[in-house]
């Protein structure tokens, strides 16, 4: 992948900082109301869609360089379709219920829901991260 279409690539999902956090806790009740209050405002009539809406319904915990080339390539069309399936619904992705993939250094993949609080989250490949919210 050359820099350009890496750079493309990473461009099609919403990454979160390696600091924040993976989801709504116990005492994060009223965040959660927040989060699900959010709306973005800059309409394009162009494009049919919010400017300023989430690139994406997947998110990635960063950094970026953690990921090669080939988890983002199995990542991307992941994020299209779940984006794809979530816009036939919804008007705008901010505030969904984010899914949220994390390369671990032991190797697991977290993968969760943003409302999760409790139950496995880990997987021990991409695959089988990504197979968990394609059943």
């Amino acid at each position: 992948m050359t820099d350009k279409e890496r750079k493309e690539a990473e461009a099609k999902v919403l990454w979160l900082k390696p600091d924040s956090g993976t989801g709504f806790g116990l005492c994060a009740f009223a965040g959660q109301i927040i989060w699900n209050e959010q709306e973005p405002k800059k309409f394009n009539p162009e494009t049919g869609r919010f400017d300023d809406d989430w690139a994406s319904v997947v998110a990635v915990i960063g950094p970026k360089l953690k990921y090669f080339d080939w988890e983002l390539e199995k990542i991307i069309p992941f994020a299209e379709k779940m984006t794809q399936e979530y816009d036939k619904h919804w008007r705008y992705r901010v505030g969904c219920n984010l899914i949220i993939l994390e390369k671990r250094e032991d190797g697991r993949w977290l993968r969760k829901r943003m409302s999760w609080i409790e139950g496995q989250m880990y997987s021990k490949s991409l695959d089988e991260a990504i197979k968990i919210f394609l059943q």
